[in-house]
């Protein structure tokens, strides 16, 4: 019996694995051959993500002609499917997706003339030229599975899906050209929001920009890669360091602390990292977007202290003076 392992590639799974072979030749300074692979791969990724969209909300749509739909014929893949701007056009029209993409726009089509040029008469390109190609549609790309196609996956192959964009999104913070395509006209915003913008745990910059809290529902998001937080316990699974086991049965600081300043009894502040203090640690509310100065040791709630020196919050101060 053959180790081998059998070729399975559903849709989705498909298409995110020609999108992790393009990511991994556009990061650091790729080369000719890199550049070739990735540009293909991003135009095969593209127009297979595409579909899937389609093939999620209704098989038919994938088509080119929806009402000749026929499900064996379909299985097999014997058929003829729309081509991307068709794809984009259902998308908009039929589905109804929130952030249509314009079947018209430059940069896939762009990107397609290029992948056209490669694979029937060759090309010759600076390497500049061809990352700037193939940055554009990346960002729309990883835009398109984070809003449209990873929320509706309902598929068997969901959870693969899954883990392989988590796989994706470390090495997206290492293609220099997408990090300032994306961070660029994002500077202003992320300058504003420095105090409570945490390093990403995905792809390492600081681009986890922390929002107000909604019930503990994703408190952070990257900004750069897509990383996001499903709801304030896995943020602070992800940030904070230790266990609360572990500090009521053995002593020592557990991984997050109640906030003084919110009205909530959560544990949502952790000590992190932050765009401005990028070497030390910060108590950041993951709850309330801001900073606090300490741990009072009276209540041991993150807090505004207003006795520094002794570690007081000023409700336990207003209490230790009440008895007076």
């Amino acid at each position: 019996m053959s180790s081998r392992d059998d070729m399975h590639f559903p849709v989705i799974v498909n298409g995110l694995d020609y999108l992790l072979s393009s990511v991994s030749s556009l990061v650091d300074e790729p080369g000719g051959r890199a550049l070739k692979y990735a540009v293909l791969h991003l135009q095969f990724s593209a127009e297979t993500l595409f579909k899937a969209r389609l093939e999620l909300h209704d098989p038919a749509l994938v088509w080119v002609k929806p009402e000749k739909f026929d499900e064996r014929l379909h299985r097999q893949g014997d058929f003829k499917s729309v081509g991307t701007p068709g794809a984009l056009e259902r998308l908009r029209d039929d589905v109804q997706v929130s952030n249509p993409i314009d079947p018209e726009d430059a940069a896939l089509k762009a990107l397609v003339e290029l992948r056209n040029r490669l694979t029937h008469f060759g090309a010759t390109d600076t390497a500049v030229a061809v990352e700037a190609r193939a940055i554009p549609v990346l960002d729309l790309l990883l835009t398109f599975i984070d809003e449209e196609l990873l929320p509706n996956d309902s598929s068997d192959a969901a959870e693969e899906a899954w883990e392989l964009m988590e796989t994706i999104r470390p090495l997206v913070g290492r293609i220099r050209g997408l990090v300032d395509h994306r961070l660029g006209p994002l500077g202003e915003k992320l300058g504003s929001a420095s105090e409570y913008t945490l390093r990403c745990l995905s792809c390492g910059h600081f681009a986890a920009l922390v929002a107000p809290g909604n019930n503990g529902v994703r408190p952070v998001g990257c900004l750069l890669c897509g990383k996001a937080y499903d709801d304030l316990e896995s943020v602070v699974d992800a940030y904070g360091a230790g266990s609360f086991y572990e500090a009521v049965t053995q002593g020592g600081d557990p991984p997050a602390y109640p906030c003084a300043e919110c009205l909530t009894a959560e544990a949502c502040v952790v000590p992190t990292e932050t765009a401005d203090e990028p070497d030390g640690y910060v108590l950041v509310c993951l709850w309330g977007a801001h900073t606090l100065e300490g741990v009072c040791g009276f209540c041991q709630r993150a807090a505004v202290l207003a006795l520094p020196e002794a570690q007081m919050c000023s409700d336990c101060l207003d209490v230790r003076y009440a008895k007076f």
